[in-house]
Parts: C-alpha cells; sequence; structure tokens
C-alpha cells in the first residue's frame, strides 16, 4: 500500500535557538509564505514495502519461505503556489514516480506450485494524478497569540495512467501484463481533496497538526486486476477491476529550536495514513489493499533565508491490513506488503 501524495512539509520554521514571539511557521516578514510572492517546493518519498500483514498480524512465514512481494517506490512531488495574500494561495502539485516490484520465484513454487518460474519484476515511470487547491489561513500571518489554523480544498485530476502495462518474465517467456495496483501511476478518477493545519507556540516549543483527505466518488476505473502473468486468476466480478479508494493522511507533534544553530528546529510526532475500507462517496467494491500504518516520527527542518530544507523518517509502529467490502462479503481476508520506514525530504524555495 503506498500512499498517492508526498508528505507536506509540516512544522516550526525556528529562525532563532531563543524564543521569538514572531517566529511563527508563517511569519510574514522575510517568509515564503507573505503576499506576492510565488514560491516552488520538491518532496521527495522513499518507501520499501515488503513485511506482509493480514489485519495486524505479520506473515512472518513470507520472510522464512522467501515468498514476499517487494515494492521499491520512488515519488517525487513538485508544487508551484501564488501567495495572493498574507492568507490566500493557490498551488499546482505534480507527483513524478519511478517503483518497481518483485514477485519473488520462491512465491510460484512455494505458493502458486508453478515450477522453474523467475522473479516477475514489474516497473511503472511517470507523471501521477495532478492536483491543483487553494489554502487560506484564519488569522492574518503573523498571528497575534502565536496560534493559527489553514484550511485547504481542491481537486485531483486523473492524469496519471492507470492502466500502466510492463513486460515480465515468465516459464513461457515474456509477457505483457497490468502493473499491480500499487505501483499504477494514477487512481484512474477525479478526486476532492480536503486538509486542514494548525500551529500553536508554547513558549521554545511549537506544537503542529495537518491532514489531508482525498474523496474519489468514483468507484473504479476499468483496469482488470491482473499484475502476475502465467497465473489462473478465479473469476470474482467483485474484483475483477481495480477500485478508487478514499486516502488519508494525519501528523502532528511538537518542534523545538536547535540550541546555537540559527534557522534549525528538531521535531518529534506520529503519522497517520492509509486506504479507506468504504468511501465517504460512492461504491467501494472492485480491488483495493485498504488499511493503515501508523508511525513515530522523528525529523528536521532547516529554514535559510527563502529556503526551507525538511528530513522525516517515520518508522512503523502499527500496520493493519483491513479487510475490504469484497474481503467482507465474500467472508476472507487478504494481505498487503508495508514499510518499516519511510524516508521524506522536502525543499521549498520563495521568489
Amino acid at each position: 500500500m503506498a500512499a498517492r501524495s508526498s508528505a507536506p512539509v509540516i512544522g516550526a520554521l525556528c529562525s532563532n535557538s531563543e524564543p521569538n514571539p514572531e517566529a511563527s511557521p508563517h511569519a510574514e516578514a522575510h517568509s515564503p509564505w507573505s503576499a506576492d510572492h510565488w514560491s516552488v517546493s520538491v518532496g521527495y518519498r522513499y518507501q520499501h514495502s515488503f513485511r506482509h500483514f493480514v489485519g495486524t498480524t505479520e506473515q512472518t512465514e513470507r520472510a522464512i519461505q522467501h515468498t514476499e512481494v517487494v515494492n521499491y517506490l520512488n515519488l517525487f512531488d513538485v508544487s508551484l503556489s501564488y501567495h495572493f495574500t498574507p492568507r490566500w494561495s493557490l498551488s499546482l502539485s505534480m507527483p513524478i514516480m519511478n517503483a518497481t516490484r518483485t514477485y519473488d520465484h520462491q512465491l510460484f513454487q512455494t505458493l502458486l506450485h508453478i515450477p522453474n518460474a523467475p522473479d516477475q519484476v514489474s516497473h511503472a515511470n511517470g507523471i501521477g494524478d495532478i492536483g491543483v487547491s487553494a489554502e487560506f489561513w484564519l488569522h492574518r500571518p503573523p498571528a497575534e497569540g502565536g496560534h493559527n489554523v489553514a484550511f485547504s480544498f481542491g481537486t485531483v485530476l486523473p492524469t496519471g495512467s492507470s492502466d500502466v502495462r510492463d513486460t515480465v518474465k515468465t516459464v513461457n517467456g515474456p509477457q505483457r501484463v497490468f502493473v499491480d495496483q500499487s505501483i499504477q501511476l494514477g487512481a484512474g478518477g477525479y478526486g476532492i481533496s480536503l486538509g486542514t493545519e494548525a500551529y500553536q507556540r508554547l513558549q521554545r516549543f511549537v506544537l503542529y497538526a495537518s491532514g489531508t483527505y482525498l474523496l474519489t466518488p468514483q468507484q473504479m476505473n476499468g483496469t482488470p486486476n491482473r499484475s502476475l502473468a502465467g497465473v489462473r486468476f478465479a473469476s470474482d466480478p467483485l474484483t475483477a477491476n481495480m477500485s478508487i479508494p478514499d486516502q488519508y493522511l494525519a501528523d502532528g507533534g511538537v518542534a523545538h529550536p536547535v540550541p546555537k544553530i540559527r534557522g534549525l528546529a528538531a521535531k518529534f510526532g506520529m503519522r497517520y495514513e492509509g486506504v479507506k475500507v468504504r468511501d465517504l462517496l460512492g461504491g467501494s467494491l472492485g480491488f483495493r489493499r485498504p488499511g493503515y500504518a501508523l508511525s513515530v516520527e522523528p525529523g528536521a527542518q532547516y529554514e535559510r533565508g527563502k529556503t526551507t530544507w525538511s528530513l522525516n523518517i517515520p518508522v512503523a509502529v502499527q500496520r493493519n491490513r483491513k479487510r475490504s467490502v469484497p474481503d467482507l462479503i465474500e467472508h476472507k481476508a487478504g494481505d498487503a506488503a508495508f514499510a518499516d520506514c519511510l524516508i521524506l525530504v522536502g525543499y521549498s524555495r520563495s521568489f
């Protein structure tokens, strides 16, 4: 399971190691968030998913048998924003993904009883679903009292291909297959994005929180759920095509300036992200792997002039592959591969 968007750069921009009531995350003076300014940001997400879970139970035998399905994900999210006023901004974001999924030959031999099968390795590279959103702050930055709340809303366009195909090796030679849902470039439908973020200064600390939710009213995208070549699948109309699931992300924590290093803040928080079992709008049939990962999230953020860098490394403490609607109807449970941790790097600059 992979989230479709990179993590936003959230937290305190501490421009001084000493308390400073004007050093809020979106202070107006000399800030990327001031009025009449453009800003560009790039987020990078690295994810290595290989631990299989059914519910919250890890399938440790998969590692012993060498039957894991392994994903490597490199996701870049490039955003361009224009700040009309200190409170209002408009952003355009474009994800670019490079992903690889490997089915080990032991999986074919041990679980599917297909001898002499090679590893099946599929790839997906390209632009994902482009998003357009507007954000506004309740109070004009810099807010008196050291706290503020922002809300965002927008749309996600189906610009990324949801039917990517690749050639894989099989016992019968090369074959073309649709790549797995977890590495498809796009969801195959329009989305509605909703978000919020907030902060509160407490002396030398800054409490921060953010959340995003992607609503996807369309139920399925028509792409067949067939990512393995040379394998006979039982006909199941409930999961024959890929679903278009709702997704969510929430994080929050505390930031503190690092003494004697101007512009550097250390952060620690929690991160909660996943895929919904049932969508808020529209149907929930089709193939999906719903579930969530709960992580502790240490990180750091450094601000120098009009440039900001951030690094966060969420480490999973709980992973849960929930049962989808077809799973519930058919009284079964599927698995999903999760990562132990993520590497999230952010860069932004105003001009």
